[in-house]
């Protein structure tokens, strides 16, 4: 066998040109076999560059392309079976099973997937190693006591999967790698290879028992030449190998001496990315950036490779389809018809799905701006009613007002747009998407269908204008059309949803591979793509444990004692792999910088470690700290207060002219500015339709059930027989049905419950004892008033007035619990101490009220939100009558020197002085800068 050993630091592709360096120009009759298919093209190049003449350059093949070729050669005519459709024949074969696979838990071709596509990678891996089927089963009984029972169980099921997929494959008429790999090189013969007079197979590692099998059979040819690369391991796989191979130490071509190493430790993975920008000052095909996490794509073309031209660099690693937008549109799109009820979509899903990028830039005229003022519109109107959960789509399209609104801000924007027009343009795009998707009878025609809609957003919509939408969506289309033509094509599910947990685990497979060409520029490589090449300057980004190597749990129904019994690799076999390329990487550079987060979740890769033991055992240094560059981020952690706002005469007259609330005068108490913001900008959080329970909502339909109880009694005095839990229990539900649809979630219905039960004992525990004490007359519901005092306008509504006995009494009500935030500490309000007023005073609503009811003998607050509900709920304003005539001037002083301020032009807007409290549940505390506080 002519096999040879060149060093780590040689240059492959450049030995190789040496040993094909002859006069003639054609080359086709050498055979050169890499493990992949990128040598190939850095190969012809450097024959192109020493001929520097026209030529026929070799046959340069990876060992799968050769494979291929050879089998084709043999039985032609024979397709590849695509690896769906090998998980729909082992689902076939599972549903048949005496026993199958987790019992019920993976009957349904969903739900099989994952478990499926996993069986067959362990089923290519037994077959290309030469596994006998019966081998798997017989295996057992030696490592029965090292596995458990669920464990056996599945290794059962794979030998069954096993001993029947292969010869169902070969019946249909269809190949797979593995079977390709043994059908070849189990028969090697030399005339496979007549037409060479040279063969070279170089680059190589770890073998299969298939690939054993060819280099024991090609090794044997006088023709053939084995190249291998002294990296770390290589002599210990020799060695199991039974290969002697002759050690060429005079191969030149590459790296003089030990590489330049720069270690740079920084507290994440952009602060590599911006450290790799400051030293990459030329994208040059002598520089590799090599990225052993797709994660750090975006960012490092965003923030590194876009300030180069775009024909200067070549990206060529996989990315995963899952994490494209083009998958987040459709998936957006899944969640939206998963999460329709009788017909009716869930807004909160509704508002993502259509705010995605590519359905808010539909063009309407030519142009998306249009369609961006719709469906923020859209947006407004529906927050505006969060209780709003479910809708039909008729309902939104035939929203007139939202319509109109719409075509007043798109004509302000000079694009006239009529209402009909947007009415048409907003149901074309539900009918393009959501109506695509809600009818269809088998996976084939859910696959076609989703075909359907990229085809729209590529037609329809700005999304070609985006980077890489035309690759993401081509590669999720080809994904899909592979499921149309599938086995499972003809597969029909009863619920939706399994249509789109079949695409969805599907996607998750696949991978998005960049166009460009590997001689053009910089290359960004994977870390195995690197393989066989040899770089100049090397810079490897996310150089920590788990990521590089990559490390963690089999991805295999196999466990790891059935695995080392037969024969199969293991973790620690691939992590070997990848250490012995990363050194003939190392070796082979002049210059090599590795980036890496060193913290409590990340660690430094043990690959960095081995470089640090090296640097201190060549300088005798215990200390890593000379070796390892800090990046550090130059932060301000400075936070001063928010800046006061002045005010100017213009705005003193309109205050003045305004009337107050006691909600305002409660805002102003609690920050000067917040009350700027919201109560003279007009500024507000946006509502937003987040499916979930708002207190806000809850207590406003609370007081629209108590409102609508009580209506029927004002003027006249309650009796216990008014007190009707029946008639209670309907109004809520009636209630609840406006505010939150007919079709009510598992929490719905049990809020639902809950405040049923909460108002019939607030009916049976507080007001029937009530009424038993004295009579108790409905005067107002949701008063309004309006009163001019001291000249301020105040105005306000009372939930209700009742007279009791004598007394006439003011009623808030608040579905809370929290007496403290309600109440007024009086031995803390001190007159003189502007400081003490916000501290002692909860809210200023009481007090208000009584203002606008100057005649009213008392006001309280009824704590609905309490578990007991009996009079511990009255939460009055003053314990008694001596209070309140002590203390109800001092609180219209208070109220009074409080709209004084208010209208000064001497006071600006200040910030409150109780940050801490205020700031952290405040609307603008981004404006103001304090979203760091916390109570």
């Amino acid at each position: 066998m002519n096999a040879v050993l060149i060093p780590a630091a040689a240059d492959l592709i450049a030995y190789i040109v040496d040993m094909l360096d002859d006069e003639t120009r054609d080359l086709s009759d050498c055979l050169v076999v890499f493990p992949g298919r990128r040598p190939g093209h850095f190969l012809r190049r450097r024959i192109a560059e020493r001929k520097k003449e026209s030529f026929v350059p070799p046959h340069i093949v990876s060992i799968d392309e050769l494979i291929d070729e050879l089998s084709a050669a043999r039985h032609p005519g024979r397709p590849d079976l695509e690896s769906i459709d090998a998980i729909g024949l082992l689902y076939q074969i599972h549903r048949a099973l005496p026993r199958p696979l987790g019992g019920p838990a993976f009957l349904s071709p969903d739900a099989f997937y994952p478990v499926g596509a996993k069986a067959y990678d362990d089923l290519e891996e037994l077959r290309i190693e030469g596994v006998d089927p019966r081998s798997v089963r017989d295996v057992q009984p030696l490592i029965e006591e090292q596995i458990p029972p669920r464990s056996r169980e599945s290794l059962q099921t794979l030998a069954a999967f096993y001993e029947e997929l292969y010869p169902r494959i070969e019946g249909l008429g269809y190949t797979t790698r593995s079977s390709r790999y043994w059908d070849v090189c189990g028969a090697i013969t030399e005339s496979d290879f007549s037409r060479f007079r040279r063969i070279i197979l170089a680059g190589f590692y770890a073998l299969t028992r298939a690939e054993k099998k060819l280099f024991a059979a090609v090794g044997a040819f006088a023709t053939a030449q084995l190249i291998f690369q002294d990296g770390m391991g290589m002599q210990e796989k020799l060695s199991q190998l039974g290969i002697s191979a002759v050690r060429d130490g005079l191969a030149g071509n590459g790296a003089s001496g030990a590489p330049d190493i720069k270690l740079f430790q920084s507290p994440d993975g952009h602060g590599q990315v911006f450290a790799l920008n400051a030293l990459l000052d030329r994208p040059d095909e002598h520089t590799v950036i090599v990225l052993p996490a797709a994660d750090t794509l975006f960012p490092l073309q965003r923030h590194c490779l876009s300030r180069f031209d775009r024909e200067t660099y070549n990206i060529s690693l996989g990315y995963p389809l899952v994490r494209t937008p083009v998958y987040g549109f459709l998936n957006d799109l899944m969640e939206l018809i998963g999460s329709m009820e009788g017909g009716r979509v869930y807004v909160p899903r509704y508002l993502t799905f259509m705010l995605h990028p590519y359905t808010k830039n539909a063009l309407f005229h030519g142009s998306a701006a249009a369609t961006r003022m719709l469906l923020h519109t859209m947006e407004e109107t529906l927050g505006g009613t969060r209780t709003r959960m479910f809708v039909r789509l008729e309902e939104i399209e035939e929203e007139e007002q939202l319509l109109e609104q719409a075509a007043l801000s798109i004509a302000g924007d000079g694009t006239p747009a009529a209402v009909n027009e947007l009415r048409d343009h907003l149901r074309s795009i539900h009918e393009a998407t959501i109506g695509r998707l809600l009818s269809f009878t088998d996976v084939k025609g859910f696959a076609n269908r989703c075909i359907e809609v990229l085809s729209w957003v590529h037609d329809m919509t700005t999304a070609r204008d985006h980077p890489f939408f035309s690759p993401f969506a081509q590669s999720i289309i080809e994904s899909l059309e592979a499921i149309s033509r599938s086995l499972m094509g003809g597969i029909a599910f009863r619920d939706p949803r399994s249509y789109f947990t079949l695409l969805r685990r599907y996607l998750e497979g696949r991978y998005q591979r960049f166009p460009g060409t590997p001689l053009r520029g910089l290359q960004v490589l994977g870390s195995l793509e690197t393989r066989n090449l040899a770089f100049d300057r090397v810079f490897v980004l996310d150089a920590v444990e788990g990521v590089f190597p990559q490390t963690g749990s089999e991805d295999s129904l196999l466990p790891l004692p059935v695995r080392g019994a037969l024969g199969l690799s293991t973790r620690r076999d691939r992590e070997d792999m990848e250490r012995y390329y990363f050194s003939l990487l190392a070796a082979g550079a002049r210059e090599l910088t590795m980036f890496f987060t060193d913290n409590g979740e990340k660690q430094k890769s043990r690959f960095v470690e081995q470089l640090l033991w090296g640097l201190q055992k060549r300088d005798r240094i215990v200390e890593t700290r000379p070796y390892v560059r800090p990046i550090q981020y130059e932060v301000n952690v400075e936070n001063p207060p928010p800046a006061p706002i002045r005010k100017t005469r213009e705005l003193i007259r309109l205050l003045a002219a305004r009337p107050f609330s006691a909600s305002a005068l409660d805002a102003y108490l609690r920050c000067p500015l917040s009350f700027y913001y919201s109560r003279v900008l007009g500024l507000s959080k946006r509502d937003v339709v987040t499916g979930e329970f708002e207190k806000v909502d809850i207590g406003i339909l609370a007081h629209a059930i108590l409102a609508e109880f009580f209506r029927p009694m004002v003027g006249r005095d309650l009796g216990e027989e008014d007190l009707d839990t029946a008639r209670m229990a309907s109004i809520v539900d009636r209630q609840f049905a406006d505010a939150y649809g007919s079709q009510e979630t598992g929490a719905g219905q049990l809020l639902r419950s809950q405040i049923r039960s909460h108002l019939t004992r607030f009916l049976t525990d507080y007001l029937r004892p009530t009424l038993r004490e004295s009579p108790v007359t409905i005067i107002a519901l949701e008063e309004r008033l309006t009163r001019d005092w001291n000249g301020f306008t105040l105005a306000g509504r009372l939930d209700a007035v009742q007279r009791r006995g004598r007394n006439l009494v003011v009623l808030d009500y608040k579905t809370g619990h929290d007496r403290k935030s309600h109440s007024i500490n009086f031995q803390k309000l001190d007159l003189h101490n502007r400081e003490t007023w916000s501290a002692a005073i909860g809210t200023l609503q009481l007090p208000f009220y009584l203002l606008l009811r100057p005649e009213a003998a008392c006001a309280m607050f009824l704590l609905l939100g309490r578990t007991r509900l009996d009079r511990s709920i009255e939460l009055p304003l003053f314990s008694d009558e001596e209070e309140e005539h002590r203390e109800l001037p001092r609180l219209q002083s208070v109220i009074h020197a409080i709209l004084q301020e208010i209208v000064s032009l001497d006071v600006p807007f200040a910030p409150t002085e109780n940050r801490k409290r205020t700031c952290p549940t405040c609307d603008f505390n981004a404006i103001c800068g304090t979203r760091w506080l916390t109570r």
